[in-house]
C-alpha cells in the first residue's frame, strides 16, 4: 500500500506555483472548486457591476455605508484586542487606533444618515482617503524608480509609469473627490463584469472542479 504522506507531498510538489492574488483568484478560493458556487459568485459579480453602472449614486452610497460599518467594526475590534491583552503587553497605539476609527465611522455614519449633503460628504471623505493613498503610493514609486534605475534592475520603467499614474490619479481625486469616487466606482464595476464573465466561463468549463 503506497504511503499516503508521500503521495500528498508529491501532489503538493506537483501543484503549479500560485500567482499574485486577484479578484478572480479570491473568488476561486471562495468557491472551493465547486461549479455551482463558482457560477453563483460569477453571476453576483456581473449583477453588482451592472447595478453600479445603472445606479452609481445608490450603489455608491451603499458602498459608503459598508465601508463606514467596516471602520466601526475594525475600531471596536482594536479596542477589544487592547482590553484583552495583558497589561504588560498593551500598546497605547492600538487603543488610540481603535478609538479613532470607531469615532470616525460613527461620525460619518450619523452625518450620512442625516441628510443628502451628509451622504455626499461621506463619499468625499472616502474618495479623499483613496486619493491620499494613491498620491502617497505614486510618490513612493517615483522615489523607488531612481534606486531601481541606478541599480540597473529590469522593469524600472514600469515603476516610473505606475508612479506617474498613481500620482496623477491621486491629485485628480483629491481635487475633485466626488467625480473621482464615481470614476473609481465605474472602473470597479467594469472589472467586476469582466471578472464575473471570465469566472462564469471557467465554472461552466469545469476548470474550477476539484480533483478528488
Amino acid at each position: 500500500m503506497p504511503d499516503e504522506s508521500f503521495n500528498s507531498n508529491q501532489n503538493s510538489n506537483n501543484e503549479p506555483p500560485k500567482s499574485r492574488m486577484s479578484l478572480n483568484n479570491i473568488a476561486k478560493q471562495a468557491t472551493g472548486g465547486n461549479k455551482i458556487a463558482g457560477v453563483v459568485i460569477a453571476v453576483c459579480m456581473v449583477v453588482i457591476g451592472i447595478l453600479i453602472f445603472a445606479a452609481p449614486y445608490i450603489m455608491g452610497i451603499g458602498i459608503g455605508y459598508f465601508v463606514t460599518a467596516g471602520f466601526i467594526v475594525y475600531g471596536v475590534f482594536e479596542v477589544i484586542a487592547y482590553l484583552r491583552t495583558p497589561a504588560d503587553y498593551r500598546n497605547g497605539w492600538t487603543l488610540a487606533n481603535g478609538v479613532i476609527f470607531t469615532l470616525i465611522g460613527i461620525l460619518i455614519l450619523v452625518e450620512a444618515l442625516g441628510s443628502h449633503i451628509g451622504k455626499l460628504n461621506m463619499l468625499s471623505t472616502f474618495s479623499f482617503i483613496i486619493g491620499f493613498f494613491a498620491l502617497f503610493g505614486g510618490i513612493t514609486q517615483l522615489s523607488s524608480y531612481g534606486a531601481f534605475k541606478k541599480a540597473g534592475e529590469p522593469g524600472s520603467g514600469w515603476i516610473l509609469a505606475s508612479g506617474i499614474i498613481n500620482l496623477a490619479l491621486g491629485i485628480l481625486i483629491i481635487c475633485a473627490p466626488i467625480t473621482g469616487f464615481f470614476t473609481l466606482e465605474w472602473i470597479f464595476a467594469f472589472y467586476l463584469i469582466i471578472g464575473g464573465v471570465a469566472l462564469f466561463a471557467e465554472a461552466l468549463s469545469g476548470k474550477l472542479a476539484c480533483k478528488k
